[in-house]
């Protein structure tokens, strides 16, 4: 991938990220299709060797996980009793919604970090 192609998936994944933190609707069409983008420029990125800590950053950033569940404790199964099923839905729909806005944020602050910094050499 060439420099100019790595700016235009920059551009592309920050496209990608705004639009998913508007709509928040995390289909997992869209999240496996930001998730295979973010995978290939944190591949190419790697490849540049930019400086140790962003290499140890992107070495370290993982996939993201589409299928996320969180875990249900006894307490919210209890609420969830008492709610008639109500609780664990709007738990796990929060839960969710936190944890991909959460990774998605992330990426989206990294990338422009890493366009910024290779703007500048």
């Amino acid at each position: 991938m060439t420099i100019n192609e790595l700016f235009k998936a920059f551009t592309d994944i920050e496209f990608q990220a705004n639009r998913l933190m508007k709509i928040k609707n995390f289909d997992d069409g869209h999240l496996q299709q930001f998730d295979i983008r973010s995978e290939e420029i944190r591949l190419e990125v790697l490849k540049l060797d930019l400086s140790d800590e962003m290499n140890e950053e992107f070495r370290n950033l993982g996939r993201i996980d589409c299928e996320y569940s969180p875990e249900i404790k006894f307490g919210h199964t209890l609420l969830n009793i008492l709610s008639f099923g109500f609780y664990k839905k709007r738990y796990i729909s929060r839960k969710r919604e936190t944890y991909f806005i959460g990774e998605i944020n992330h990426r989206k602050k990294l990338f422009l970090h890493t366009k910024h910094q290779l703007k500048d050499t």
